[in-house]
């Protein structure tokens, strides 16, 4: 009997001006969907191919021939949201579709948000895999291996049928081994899962829409120890990441099966990094995870304002986020941070009192840490919260090159005015921080005139101070100037800014 063959292809994904700096079009976990749907394919005896177009040349023509390539008998994408670039991937299922009678159908957040939009909008897909997709894929692939054609499962979306949903795995130890492919065989870190899902019911966030439910399954530490020592074996890796949403939950149990995983990673020998929410550890654990390895934290404190925190709905107040923040720092461990400093329903009272919190706890002390913290707003996608609220208060902006992502009034046209001014400022910052390290070749940005590459006139120092105040003066101005004026305002610091990095 001939063995049947699946291609898995990564979208392409555009690097635009507008995303410059974003990374919130998929969480984190994201990372392993490929991985696992070849792992899946191969258990149910398909010869599986992965082909990583998310950085490749946008020709549709060019990417076609490469998928037409493999012969596959099912070519199934790992659909990211792409910038408002999705049209390169429909037109690219209108060539697939002319030359190949493969199935075609797509999987990842993205498709499940916005599944019945995306089948209109894509007429050339058939199946859509919704939410968590391994068991969907394994049904799937049996069923087409005995009668060739694609039926109505749990878990699938077909052109002309909605299939009901399907429960979620349970027991985390029967996924297969991801396989490490695309962009990850590329970097010295391996990322991997120790839960799916999180308690947590913030607005803006995609993973309780994504699940269908707001909680958190643990995977047997047993099974994570032994894909650790399985997937360690196939490459060279410097480090782990644990890519849960949050890798600690509340309470003593959780807190100790935290520093049991840390103790896990230690034998291995690597340290390791992990994301959680200010209210779930304690000084005690963060020192133990310290001590077994852990290098690197992710906080997704948002604001600094609990009026907010309290609207997008993230249940942890300020005094939360000072005490983790300092006790992240009494550890050792490197602080990285998640910050909206433009929630679309923010005030300008609320945007100085973020900057006074940032200020307060010495987070704007380096230049690239500031432009991350001073600069994000709240992105608004498809199928997500968000974009049903602000739809509901006739406060989507639309456009019709964005067909899955969209703007927003802010409630407050001056915090709109602030953010706009501060986006083109970053994104000159990003860009021509990009060029600075092309010109000196540094492999990091905290290194660059650290190290002494970067060219004498540049000082870390003037940018972190400029940014600043550039921030400042536009909360500032934006209730006092006319619109002409704050433009000029805004040009010359992008003026000096410029002169700073060239």
């Amino acid at each position: 009997m001939t063995c049947m063959k699946i291609v898995i292809v990564e979208n392409p994904r555009p690097r635009t001006l507008e995303h410059y700096n974003d990374v919130a079009n998929a969480p984190l976990s994201a990372s392993l969907n490929s991985g696992y749907a070849l792992a899946v394919a191969r258990r149910a005896g398909w010869d599986a191919v992965h082909l990583d177009l998310a950085s490749h040349a946008w020709d549709a023509a060019g990417m076609a021939g490469l998928i037409l390539a493999e012969a596959a008998d099912m070519i199934l994408f790992h659909w990211v949201y792409a910038w408002g670039h999705e049209e390169v991937v429909r037109d690219l299922l209108g060539l697939l579709c002319l030359e190949s009678a493969a199935p075609l159908g797509a999987l990842g957040i993205f498709p499940t948000l916005a599944r019945q939009r995306l089948m209109q909008y894509a007429p050339h897909l058939d199946f859509i895999l919704t939410g968590e997709f391994e068991e969907t894929l394994a049904d799937l692939l049996q069923e087409f291996s005995i009668v060739g054609t694609i039926r109505p499962l749990p878990g699938m979306l077909l052109r002309d049928h909605a299939g009901a949903a399907r429960p979620l795995i349970e027991d985390l130890a029967r996924l297969p081994l991801p396989d490490d492919v695309g962009s990850n065989l590329g970097y010295p870190s391996l990322n991997i899962a120790a839960s799916r899902g999180c308690f947590g019911q913030c607005s803006f966030c995609f993973i309780r829409s994504y699940y269908g439910c707001s909680r958190r399954r643990l995977r047997p530490l047993a099974s994570l120890e032994q894909e650790l020592e399985a997937r360690l074996a196939r490459r060279a890796i410097h480090s782990i990441y644990f890519v849960d949403p949050t890798f600690i939950g509340h309470g003593d149990e959780e807190r100790q099966r935290a520093v049991e995983i840390g103790r896990m990673a230690e034998r291995f020998g690597l340290p390791f990094g992990f994301e959680t929410r200010v209210d779930t550890f304690d000084e005690n654990t963060m020192e133990l995870l310290a001590a077994h390895g852990a290098q690197s934290v992710f906080l997704g404190i948002e604001s600094g304002c609990d009026s907010v925190l309290q609207r997008i709905g993230k249940r942890i107040t300020t005094e939360q986020i000072r005490r983790a923040v300092r006790m992240v720092r009494r550890s050792g461990v490197r602080l990285n941070l998640g910050f909206i400093m433009f929630e679309p329903d923010t005030c300008l009272a609320e945007l100085e009192e973020n900057y006074a919190f940032l200020e307060d706890l010495e987070l704007l002390d380096h230049h690239e840490l500031t432009a991350n913290l001073l600069y994000h707003n709240q992105i608004v996608l498809y199928g997500s919260m968000a974009w049903r609220h602000f739809e509901g208060e006739k406060r989507l902006l639309l456009d019709g090159r964005l067909p899955f992502e969209a703007r927003y009034l802010f409630r407050d046209e001056r915090v709109g005015l602030v953010c706009a001014a501060m986006g083109r400022l970053c994104a000159a910052y990003f860009g021509g921080m990009d060029a600075l390290l092309d010109m000196t070749g540094t492999t990091g940005r905290e290194e660059c005139g650290v190290t002494g590459s970067a060219p004498q006139k540049f000082s870390p120092d003037a940018v972190n101070a400029l940014l600043k105040d550039a921030f400042r003066s536009f909360c500032a101005a934006a209730g006092n100037l006319s619109r002409v004026r704050f433009e000029t305002l805004e040009e010359g610091y992008r003026d000096s800014l410029s002169k700073m990095l060239l």
